[in-house]
């Protein structure tokens, strides 16, 4: 869901592409009408996976970091800490206003309770909380408390794996015992607010899978690829797990973490392999002057593409889907172009040095 750095941007464009499919697929994913009897059940069931939008945004961002920032030695923390948070919270900043303002006009009143939705909004760690995961300020925001997590800690998992590649191998699974731990000794006491019911330990994976093809494609960048399968391998494997993948968000904690491990190895990982190495018609569209704007312009988009801002479009100007999702993404452009985009750079230019 972040943007491509400037460095990834110029030789890897089909990635910005990419993540604007990811972004379509989650807000298919949120208006699609499923209680529509016309529609085959076959239908349903396929676009009701399509959360994996946010999964190709995990492993993208596993990517993304590692391709950037492994080889910086020594990683120059405040510059990495600023560029991160110039990426990813001013423009969740203003929507989560926006959010908190949409409240207050429409229901007249605050409570302490939203005070506490407020706080965990602001602080990016609603995530952490299953009564407020997807309640508080921006619903689907969840992902930014796992980025998040995420962007912390990727440092020390540098520092480890420069030491000994087997920890490369033994952290996500350590994350994961951890993490699923914690979640079971919270709730054997009360804990109205569910502290770590839902946590990085199973998404972990995804991130790593995207370390492991960074520093895969690192070491053997000097190697000419004239493959055309791979990227059409990762879309059939995604496909075929679209379609029979019997398992859901309500599964246990262990046949979660293998399914994404599945997904991100066998699909998604490939894909992006091919979209890097291979020129295939995929990797063209996807590389064109637009996609590459929608695909900048896509964490915008994600994070306006469910909330008040569709709800008012649907009250006041129109109630068909296909409108409201050209609505929202030429604001998307508009928001990346004028105030997103402005902001990244004048952040960095101020605080990164």
């Amino acid at each position: 869901m972040k943007q491509t750095n400037s460095n990834t941007q110029g030789i890897m464009p089909a990635l910005s592409g990419f993540r604007a499919i990811a972004a379509w697929m989650i807000f298919v994913l949120h208006f699609f009408p499923y209680n529509n009897p016309a529609a085959p059940d076959l239908l349903k069931n396929f676009i009701r996976e399509w959360h994996i939008g946010v999964d190709m945004f995990f492993v993208l961002s596993g990517f993304l970091i590692t391709y950037r920032y492994y080889d910086q030695t020594p990683l120059q923390f405040k510059k990495y800490a600023v560029n991160r948070f110039s990426r990813i919270y001013p423009m969740y900043f203003l929507i989560t206003i926006g959010v908190f303002v949409d409240f207050l006009i429409r229901n007249q009143f605050w409570s302490s309770e939203k005070t506490v939705e407020a706080v965990l909004s602001f602080t990016m760690t609603k995530a952490l909380f299953r009564q407020y995961f997807f309640t508080a300020g921006i619903s689907q925001g969840w992902t930014l408390t796992l980025e998040e997590l995420f962007y912390f800690s990727a440092p020390f998992f540098f520092i480890l794996i420069k030491k000994n590649r087997k920890w490369f191998y033994i952290l996500p699974f350590l994350i994961f015992i951890f993490g699923v731990t914690l979640k079971y000794l919270a709730g054997l006491t009360p804990n109205p607010w569910g502290f770590m019911q839902n946590n990085i330990a199973v998404f972990i994976f995804e991130f790593f899978a995207g370390m492991g093809l960074a520093l895969l494609i690192k070491k053997h960048t000097k190697i000419k690829f004239d493959t055309s399968w791979v990227t059409y391998f990762g879309i059939g494997f995604i496909l075929l797990y679209l379609f029979l993948n019997p398992f859901g968000y309500g599964s246990s904690d262990l046949i979660r973490a293998l399914m994404v491990i599945t997904l991100s190895v066998f699909g998604i990982a490939p894909l992006l392999w091919g979209l890097i190495h291979e020129r295939t018609i995929v990797s063209r569209f996807l590389s064109t002057d637009t996609m590459v704007l929608l695909g900048k312009s896509s964490y915008v988009f994600y994070l306006i593409h469910k909330g008040f801002i569709p709800v008012l479009i649907y009250d006041y100007i129109a109630e068909n889907v296909a409108v409201i999702f050209m609505l929202i993404t030429g604001l998307s452009i508009l928001m990346f172009k004028y105030i997103e985009e402005p902001l990244n750079l004048w952040i960095r230019k101020k605080y990164a040095k």
